[in-house]
């Protein structure tokens, strides 16, 4: 299994993306695009909408899209739960895209088998973790950054 995390792309005051967050969910779309990602998680906020807009209009029906929002005063716990539960239920072979939040990117992967993966700042964008599990050992995680530098 391979699971690409990420916080939401660059945003506006308004709660929207901003110029460089749509120049950034471009390139994510470019970078996984191709490999093979069949389903993705995320928020129910805008800009984690927008932020996976261009994946979704390039894969068409082969992209399964999971809304996960954050109901009631639990909302945080929920949101990290219901993703790492529904990626916990899919195959070994899949790979998965999460767009969330920086107060939940490090959560979803530490309770997918990651140790610490450390705080994401008010203003970090291109944060891309890659997390491969195999079926024997602990999983294998990789950090990458991707766009502008934020």
């Amino acid at each position: 299994m391979i699971v690409f995390v990420l916080r939401h792309a660059d945003r506006t005051a308004a709660d929207d993306l901003s110029a460089a967050g749509l120049r950034r969910a471009e390139l994510l779309a470019r970078m996984l695009g191709e490999t093979g990602v069949s389903i993705a998680y995320r928020s129910d906020a805008r800009r984690a909408v927008r932020t996976l807009e261009p994946l979704e209009q390039m894969l068409g029906a082969a992209l399964a899209v999971v809304e996960v929002g954050f109901p009631d005063q639990d909302g945080v716990e929920f949101h990290i739960t219901k993703i790492v539960d529904g990626i916990k239920a899919l195959p070994s072979d899949t790979v998965i895209a999460v767009v969330s939040h920086s107060n939940t990117v490090g959560p979803i992967l530490e309770r997918l088998g990651t140790g610490p993966v450390g705080e994401i700042g008010p203003t970090e964008f291109d944060k891309l973790f890659v997390l491969f599990v195999g079926v024997q050992g602990p999983p294998t995680l990789l950090m990458l950054r991707y766009g502008a530098a934020s």
